[in-house]
C-alpha cells in the first residue's frame, strides 16, 4: 500500500460519532416534549432532509442544522422552540470521536499525511479536531468552498492545496456512501468505505476497500 501518501477523511460519521450525538440531542427534545418516537427512523429522515437543504443553496452549516431539525419535527406537526431548533447546532462541537479514532489516526500519521474534508463550518471543525486529539495536515470545510458534498468542490480544493499530489496518491476514507464514496469515485479517487453497519452500496459505484472501523483500516495500511 505504499502508493498512497495522503489520506483524506470525512469527519462526522467517520471520525466523530455523528449518530450518537444526534441521538442524544433528539432524546433531549423528545423528553422535553413528553414524546416517544423511533430515534433511528428520525435520524434516517433527518439525514435525507439535510441533504435536500444542502442542495438548495449554500448556507452555513449551523443554519442547515437548524432548518433540518425544524423541518424534521414540522413533518410530525410538532412546533419547536428556538432553543430546541438549535439543539444540533449548539451541541455538534461536543459530539465524541469513535473510541478507536485517535489511536488509529496516530498510527496512520506516522506514515501518511492526513486531511479532513467535511460538510461543516470552520469553527465547528476546530472543536471536533481538539476532541480527536490529532493534528491534520489540511482541513477543507464546506464554509471554505461554499459547497456541500456530494458536489466535487472539496476534492478540487484538496488537489489545489496539496499540489503536486496526484489522485492516485490519495485514499479518501468515509462512512457515507452518498456524500463521499460516490463523488470521490466520480472524480477518480480511491476510496475506503468505513461501513460500520454492514450496508450495501446503493448505486453503481463501489468502494475500493471496505472496513468495519478505523482500526481495521490502519491495520491494512500499515
Amino acid at each position: 500500500m505504499t502508493r498512497f501518501t495522503l489520506l483524506t477523511f470525512d469527519c462526522y460519521g467517520t471520525l466523530i460519532d455523528w449518530e450518537l450525538g444526534m441521538k442524544s440531542a433528539l432524546k433531549e427534545i423528545l423528553t422535553r416534549k413528553g414524546l416517544h418516537s423511533n430515534i433511528d427512523q428520525l435520524i434516517k429522515r433527518y439525514i435525507e432532509i439535510e441533504l435536500e437543504i444542502e442542495q438548495e443553496t449554500y448556507r452555513k452549516y449551523k443554519e442547515v442544522l437548524i432548518l433540518g431539525v425544524k423541518k424534521l419535527f414540522a413533518e410530525k406537526n410538532i412546533k419547536l422552540s428556538c432553543s430546541e431548533e438549535r439543539v444540533f447546532a449548539d451541541t455538534i462541537a461536543t459530539w465524541p470521536p469513535f473510541k478507536e479514532t485517535k489511536k488509529a489516526l496516530k498510527r496512520l500519521k506516522e506514515k501518511y499525511r492526513l486531511a479532513i474534508l467535511s460538510n461543516v463550518d470552520n469553527e465547528i471543525i476546530k472543536h471536533s479536531i481538539e476532541l480527536i486529539g490529532v493534528e491534520f495536515d489540511g482541513v477543507i470545510t464546506a464554509e471554505m468552498v461554499r459547497s456541500y458534498k456530494p458536489s466535487h468542490a472539496h476534492w478540487n480544493k484538496l488537489l489545489e492545496l496539496f499540489k503536486p499530489t496526484k489522485k492516485d496518491e490519495v485514499l479518501h476514507v468515509s462512512s457515507s456512501y452518498v456524500h463521499d464514496v460516490v463523488p470521490a469515485k466520480e472524480l477518480g479517487f480511491k476510496v475506503a468505505w468505513i461501513n460500520r453497519k454492514g450496508e450495501k452500496p446503493s448505486g453503481k459505484y463501489k468502494p475500493d476497500y471496505e472496513f468495519s472501523n478505523l482500526t481495521a483500516l490502519a491495520d491494512f495500511l500499515l
